[in-house]
């Protein structure tokens, strides 16, 4: 009797002993599972952060741009405007080069001392797909990898597109476009042009061409748009490249010389020697890549509006950050190079 009490009580105590082990692993598993939910929540609140504190930084950079850009008649493409003010040296902010000077907007960098970069894009440094000649279209597309024989059907669907469904035939007086294009990727809604919509973006089509520009700008085109929409080249537009680089192309016979006889091919008034008064403007931080582009334009006719107004922000693909562009790097302190977020954020 006494023998089957002990086992009995054995049996218990090794019952009780296995419950405390199933009890002890279980607690183990949720305080490891709490552990795991505790540190991802963590890290997605840091990561929300640094997306939140990223934006802070952006938009308060686009803003000191535009601000600075618009109040001081900043001028671009190597060139000042005939309204620009003369330089004062106590009348700027030293971050940023004087009123009447230069700020380059062919897609070089330009980093200032808080870690921010800049790029400024002159609009018309890309083929306008509205006021272009069609021969640079067709030029620009068969640059591209369009077949030759595809392109005549797209340019005279995107030409009666334009016209309201009318068609301008040989002989018949000019008809104005009647639908304006709100960005290079409406061509697309075409038909003719659809199958070639993968190709030409996997190829920067928004990098070449856009809308509501009447001339492209010689002193800011990038190197493909003046190879393919004008046939020059590629050897004497690096000359142009090179020489635009120190001084602005003003003159005809700036061309003549760079250019030779291939000067002769180029439409008398297809090209300007001023930039667009709307800009694309790409930030980055030092430490990572461009996300976006703005497009925003200095040029408002309502006195109860400001004077910049944005037009659209565009998503980049990864690979347009890449710039053959010597980068410029200023390190005076003022109000583009000074802290662009507070703390605690850092």
């Amino acid at each position: 009797m006494i023998a089957e009490r002990g086992a009995g009580a054995g049996a218990e105590r090794g019952f009780v002993l296995v419950g405390v082990i199933w009890f002890l692993a279980c607690m183990t598993m949720v305080v490891a599972a709490a552990v795991l939910w505790i540190e991802r929540s963590r890290d997605g609140v840091e990561a929300q952060r640094e997306l939140l504190q990223s934006s802070f930084e952006e938009r308060s950079m686009l803003s000191r741009l535009i601000w600075l850009i618009a109040t001081h008649r900043m001028t671009v493409a190597g060139q000042t405007t005939p309204e620009s003010i003369a330089p004062e040296d106590g009348g700027m902010d030293p971050s940023i080069l004087p009123a009447g000077a230069e700020l380059p907007v062919d897609g070089r960098e330009y980093c200032v001392a808080n870690g921010s970069c800049f790029t400024l894009i002159d609009r018309a440094s890309r083929l306008s797909l509205s006021a272009s000649d069609p021969a640079a279209i067709q030029s620009l597309l068969v640059g591209m990898g369009v077949p030759v024989e595809s392109v005549s059907p797209m340019l005279v669907e995107l030409a009666v597109y334009l016209r309201g469904g009318q068609y301008e035939s040989v002989g018949q007086p000019r008809i104005p476009s009647l639908r304006a294009l709100r960005s290079p990727m409406e061509v697309f809604l075409l038909s003719t042009w659809q199958p070639w919509e993968d190709l030409l973006v996997r190829r920067g089509w928004c990098e070449v061409a856009t809308v509501d520009e009447p001339a492209l700008n010689l002193n800011s085109a990038a190197a493909d748009v003046l190879v393919f929409a004008w046939g020059i080249p590629a050897d004497s537009v690096a000359s142009l490249l090179a020489i635009r680089g120190e001084h602005p192309i003003v003159q005809s016979r700036d061309l003549d010389m760079l250019l030779g006889a291939h000067a002769d091919g180029l439409p008398q008034e297809g090209w300007s020697r001023l930039p667009s008064s709307t800009l694309l403007i790409r930030l980055r931080p030092r430490d990572g890549p461009a996300r976006y582009e703005y497009q925003v334009s200095f040029e408002s006719s309502d006195l109860r509006l400001p004077p910049w107004q944005f037009l659209q922000r565009r998503t980049l693909p990864s690979h347009v950050s890449d710039t053959a562009l010597p980068q410029e790097v200023h390190a005076t302190p003022g109000i583009l190079a000074a802290p662009l977020v507070a703390g605690p954020w850092r």
